[in-house]
């Protein structure tokens, strides 16, 4: 048995998903510095991302057949193609706007997602949830506000754009939960990818191209790398553990999106957004507590 199995096995599964998430969620953020960082080194957004979506698509196509998986368009329907417009859309709205303001910012403004799928559910879907959930929720909100801070020089109307892209992502969410269990999750990240690549490499047509240098190449990769390694610690989150135990790790980007700002773009970020970060950071936890309580747990 290997080192790496010894060390797996003597964890619980809720310290495995916690690992897992951990791990998943750097790769995420790492993976939105690098495609960032691509950027600075003479692509366009919308270039680096086209050739990024289509070296994972054929990743994932590569990954679909030597899971014996079938590859069916009749699959591709209703929440499927709701959870993908979603998606790419989304991801268009946030890597054309997080280029023009703090990386940071961007990420943090992201992490409302989360507290917004649970006010949307009570709202739509008449879910229950407490009044210390509701103000939980209330004060995620104002942590994006302290860090948006739309009364002072430091505002940037991206950072709208960037909002705008987390409404996309919760309407993901919930399409994700309607999507048929016989439906892979290697699948619905194939046809995401490809949709991507579509919407992307149709962007840059107008966008424009910059020159393709070995370095940025070098970045891509490492980026579409960054970006598998996030999808597939993701989905192990899932199959170990209690999801309300994984869940607070993935606000671990938070500290990763401020170290990643630092070390490749020179940022640092302004007391208010640091409060703000705070902010979020108390309230997604506590958030995750609360819906912990009120269900059983295994260890």
């Amino acid at each position: 048995m290997s080192t790496a199995n010894r060390f797996t096995t003597r964890l619980t599964p809720n310290a495995l998903g916690a690992l897992y998430m951990t791990i998943g969620t750097i790769g995420y953020v790492l993976n939105d510095a690098l495609v960032r960082r691509a950027t600075d080194q003479g692509l366009g957004v919308y270039q680096s991302l086209f050739l990024r979506s289509v070296a994972i698509s054929v990743l994932f196509a590569a990954l679909v057949v030597a899971r014996g998986e079938k590859i069916s368009l009749s699959t591709v329907r209703g929440p499927v193609i709701v959870r993908m417009a979603a998606e790419i859309s989304g991801a268009a709205l946030f890597f054309g706007a997080f280029v023009h303001i703090d990386f940071a910012n961007a990420q943090t403004i992201l992490l409302i997602v989360p507290m917004a799928v649970t006010l949307s559910a009570a709202l739509w879907l008449g879910e229950q949830v407490s009044g210390r959930l509701y103000a939980t929720v209330l004060a995620g909100f104002v942590g994006v506000v302290l860090v948006v801070q739309p009364a002072t020089s430091q505002f940037s109307g991206w950072s709208l754009v960037i909002l705008a892209s987390a409404a996309f992502l919760v309407v993901r969410e919930f399409a994700t939960r309607n999507v048929r269990a016989d439906v892979s999750a290697s699948f619905v990240a194939l046809i995401t990818a490809v949709g991507l690549a579509l919407l992307t490499g149709a962007l840059s047509m107008f966008a424009g191209w910059g020159a393709i240098t070995g370095d940025a190449m070098v970045t891509l990769g490492l980026a579409g790398a960054s970006l598998m390694i996030g999808y597939v610690f993701t989905i192990q989150t899932v199959r170990v553990g209690d999801l309300s135990a994984s869940a607070p790790f993935r606000y671990i980007a938070l500290p990763g999106a401020v170290v990643f700002g630092f070390l490749f773009f020179g940022e640092i970020p302004n007391l208010l957004t640091i409060l703000g970060c705070a902010v979020i950071l108390v309230a997604g936890v506590y958030a995750v507590r609360l819906e912990r309580s009120a269900r059983p747990s295994r260890v």
